[in-house]
């Protein structure tokens, strides 16, 4: 009996990813971000240090516009597409659930750099950490990002959230694989009197563009499960319910 209370309860949990839309539009939001870094790295003329505070508050900005976007759209979705075929669990879209839902995304993404950096600093030594970072970078995130999501489906009973981890998990590995093979910089042991040297920037750039190249990648596998639950949701439900007078 507790078995099947907890799976119901873990149902429920997953029901806001029932019709993919929200897979769809984390997997969308990725793809916008890391586009948005990438052509600003690849286009800006700024000293790195003016190039960084820029591109953070326009980051921000980005961030804040895209989930309000995001929020709306997925609103109306729900409220004209998925309620009207499968009804809904303890209420609509509530603004406590939003508040969640863009807490969640922002520490999804950013806990996890935190935690890689703060390891690696007390590990070893800031040369060999700045020198390493391109390849530890990308394959400590889908890593991180792997076992976020296994929880999650764990938590939602969403069995699909597996294989997205495994996924992302081989798209770190083989951005880290591919920075290894293009040769590591020489970042001397003592960074100090060279904190902005070449060696250095060329280590946060290639590092910042492998963060840009698994968000790109963690997009598409987003939006391809989300296309996917929707269309076997659209299947199993091709038109709203209505009561049989």
């Amino acid at each position: 009996m507790n078995v099947q209370i907890d799976n119901a309860v873990k149902r429920a949990r997953g029901y806001w990813f029932v019709d993919g839309f929200i897979e769809i539009a984390a997997g969308v939001l990725f793809v916008v971000l890391a586009g948005f870094l990438l052509v600003s790295m690849n286009t800006s003329q700024a000293p790195f240090i003016s190039w960084f505070l820029s591109v953070t508050g326009k980051v921000a900005i980005l961030k804040l516009v895209s989930f309000v976007v995001v929020v709306l759209i997925l609103w109306r979705l729900k409220d004209n597409f998925t309620y009207p075929r499968t009804g809904f669990v303890r209420g609509k879209i509530t603004a406590t659930q939003i508040f969640m839902f863009i807490k969640n995304l922002i520490l999804f993404l950013l806990l996890p750099i935190v935690g890689l950096l703060a390891a690696s600093l007390l590990a070893t030594s800031t040369g060999s950490v700045l020198s390493s970072m391109p390849i530890w970078f990308p394959i400590g995130l889908g890593i991180l990002w792997g076992v976020l999501l296994i929880l999650a489906g764990e938590w939602m009973s969403l069995h699909r959230f597996r294989w997205m981890a495994a996924l992302i998990l081989l798209t770190g590995l083989g951005i880290g694989i591919w920075q290894w093979a293009m040769g590591l910089p020489d970042v001397p042991s003592n960074t100090q009197a060279d904190l902005l040297g070449p060696s250095v920037l060329e280590s946060i750039n290639r590092s910042l563009s492998s963060m840009g190249f698994i968000l790109i990648g963690s997009g598409i596998i987003f939006i391809f499960s989300g296309v996917l639950t929707f269309m076997r949701y659209r299947a199993e439900n091709p038109q709203p319910y209505t009561e049989d007078v």
